[in-house]
């Protein structure tokens, strides 16, 4: 069965799964530079132009939008520096190990 689901920007900052048919509602509560990722895509049309979006004052409420395709959407909001919809980027590391032997 459809859902429709509401992400607030900027405290519900992940991924959603969407479904054919659900709905996505989205409310920006705070001041921030927001952005969102949909590879698949599940919104053909998208939600807003491609890019970052800095928050409306008074604070907005977009969509509802409708999924004519299942997939993940990705979600991220930022208060300075540049904003990616999936979150923190993969930084290397170096685990050492060593044997008490």
């Amino acid at each position: 069965m459809p859902m429709t689901k509401t992400l607030t920007i900027p405290h519900d900052l992940s991924s959603l799964n969407m479904k054919v048919g659900d709905s996505l509602q989205i409310t920006v509560s705070a001041d921030c530079t927001w952005c969102y990722s949909d590879p698949t895509p599940c919104f053909p049309g998208g939600l807003l132009p491609a890019g970052s979006y800095t928050a409306t004052t008074p604070h907005t409420t977009y969509g509802p939008y409708l999924a004519s395709a299942a997939g993940t959407v990705y979600v991220n909001a930022v208060t300075s520096g540049p904003c990616n919809p999936q979150g923190l980027t993969a930084v290397s590391h170096t685990i050492v190990v060593t044997s008490s032997k």
